[in-house]
């Protein structure tokens, strides 16, 4: 086992495609950990919410506002990691890896839009002099939402990384904010006792700046994605490499790929002898998209095209 692996909280999460754990399994802890996490942020929203209303602290509202926008996003999210392991149609021959950069796009905005109103209504409160002494129960709170949202990030971060997914990405960026989060009201509602009452409403305002600007990043990752970039230079030179070591192949005259979801498509032309059989042209075929998917991670797809060129000597 990898320290990547070990490094996981839970044994589910990652899992590596391999002979006893294939690319399905991969998936269904993918599915799993968007499922977990909404469940998760569910119960965090309902806490929050509650100990909000009974405490009256400022910085418990703003989490539980926070948790209630990322409730309906996580939503979106966990059917969009559904979807995306949809097999491709004749309708949409590439698939629906890119339902997984929509739905990180909408969790951006919509914590972009969500922080910026709370932004507002709390300087309003603090202009209005509604300002209170947080109790212990709410600095619990805090602790606790602090605890739970960090734990979830530490499980979204690997599933994420070791399924390449943007949409779990983004959620595991979600949660460190939360956590974050959590530990600024918690810092807040501790200051209340030393008579600095603004404090709750101050950590509330730097959580919703924190928010923006977690969302305005998320927005740009996932545009970059809906825009089908290519490769990333790692990949690129790991694959041509291959291609350049690969029997009979003269040059590689066109390397290109793009981004579906979670993996990358890969279009390749090789310069081969003229003289070569097609029986072997095939044979070089399969052994490279074997070598490729087993050497180069979250390759999905790989279309190889010969063109006659100059003879080996």
């Amino acid at each position: 086992m990898s320290s990547s692996t070990r490094s996981c909280p839970l044994d589910f999460i990652p899992i590596h495609e391999s002979a006893d754990r294939p690319l399905s399994h991969c998936r269904q802890c993918a599915n799993e950990a968007a499922r977990l996490d909404f469940l998760v942020t569910l119960g965090e929203a309902l806490f929050s919410m509650l100990m909000g209303w009974m405490t009256g602290s400022a910085g418990l509202h703003a989490l539980a506002l926070l948790t209630g926008g990322d409730i309906l996003s996580k939503a979106i999210n966990w059917f969009a990691v559904l979807a995306s392991h949809k097999p491709p149609t004749a309708r949409f021959p590439y698939g629906f890896g890119k339902l997984q950069f929509l739905s990180a796009l909408f969790i951006g905005i919509l914590l972009i839009g969500g922080a910026t109103f709370f932004f507002l209504h709390n300087i309003q409160d603090m202009q209005s002099g509604q300002l209170k002494r947080a109790g212990g129960v709410a600095i619990f709170s805090a602790l606790l939402l602090s605890a739970s949202s960090w734990l979830m990030y530490r499980i979204m971060i690997c599933t994420a990384n070791h399924n390449n997914n943007p949409a779990l990405l983004a959620a595991a960026m979600d949660n460190q904010v939360d956590a974050w989060s959590s530990i600024m009201v918690l810092i807040g509602a501790v200051l209340t006792h030393f008579d600095f009452l603004v404090a709750d409403r101050m950590m509330a305002l730097l959580v919703a700046l924190l928010v923006v600007k977690l969302g305005l990043q998320i927005v740009r990752d996932a545009v970059q994605g809906l825009l089908d970039m290519g490769l990333p230079p790692s990949v690129h030179a790991r694959i041509r490499a291959l291609c350049q070591a690969t029997p009979h192949v003269v040059g590689v005259r066109r390397l290109r790929g793009r981004r579906v979801g979670s993996a990358y498509e890969v279009d390749i032309e090789l310069e081969v002898p003229g003289t070569i059989p097609i029986d072997d042209t095939q044979e070089i075929k399969n052994w490279l998209a074997m070598a490729i998917k087993a050497k180069v991670r979250h390759i999905e797809s790989v279309q190889v095209v010969f063109s006659p060129g100059a003879s080996t000597p």
